[in-house]
């Protein structure tokens, strides 16, 4: 028997048409303290934040992404993730403050940076917490630390990761570094680490979405 189109049982395949900007996102998940980082730098005044139990599906986000990807942004009738797309896209549908540089040649630097933390150093991180056994986390903690002192060298004695200008790159870094304490990692007191984290944390948008 064929359910009638109003039927109560029925869920509407997208967002409400004044929906506005949400962003669905987990606490202990790396990549959604990225996105929330950069929501939080572009300070978009109807953004929502919907906080999903990673353990329990989330029916609203369910409508709108039936793999429970997250984070995931919507935005009207645009339905966006993983975290590289949301940030590049909150980029460019508010361009103050500017987090992409204008030259291609260091927006595709940023690219191949953001690619790497997206795919290798966050995934580690999120292991290490989401790890059954210990001895996994031991192994993602020394493949993580490594990662990390091999990228020592981007970060200045001043400025950011690509120069004077805040970018996508170190929003995703300040989401990382923000949780070494709980990651547990042991790294050396390497000088320019240490200023640049102490810059990147200290930043309002980094500090807003840590709480």
């Amino acid at each position: 028997m064929a359910i009638p189109a109003k039927s109560k049982y029925v869920i509407d395949a997208k967002p409400a048409a004044r929906a506005g900007l949400t962003l669905f996102c987990a606490d202990a998940d790396f990549a959604s303290l990225w996105a929330r980082i950069v929501l939080n730098e572009k300070d978009v005044d109807h953004a929502r934040i919907e906080r999903v139990a990673r353990d329990r599906p989330h029916q609203d986000l369910l409508v709108i992404n039936p793999s429970l990807s997250l984070p995931t942004l919507a935005d009207r009738d645009a339905v966006l993730y993983p975290a590289g797309i949301i940030a590049e896209y909150l980029d460019e549908r508010y361009p103050h403050p500017r987090l992409l540089p204008p030259d291609p040649a260091a927006r595709a630097l940023l690219r191949m940076l953001m690619a790497r933390l997206e795919r290798e150093l966050l995934p580690l991180a999120q292991s290490i917490v989401d790890a059954p056994r210990a001895a996994e986390a031991k192994t993602a903690r020394k493949q993580l630390a490594e990662h990390i002192i091999a990228s020592c060298r981007l970060f200045p004695q001043r400025g950011w990761c690509l120069g004077l200008d805040f970018s996508l790159v170190d929003c995703a870094w300040a989401a990382l570094l923000s949780q070494l304490g709980a990651l547990q990692l042991k790294l050396p007191a390497d000088p320019a680490l240490l200023r640049y984290a102490q810059r990147v944390l200290a930043r309002p948008s980094v500090q807003s979405a840590l709480r």
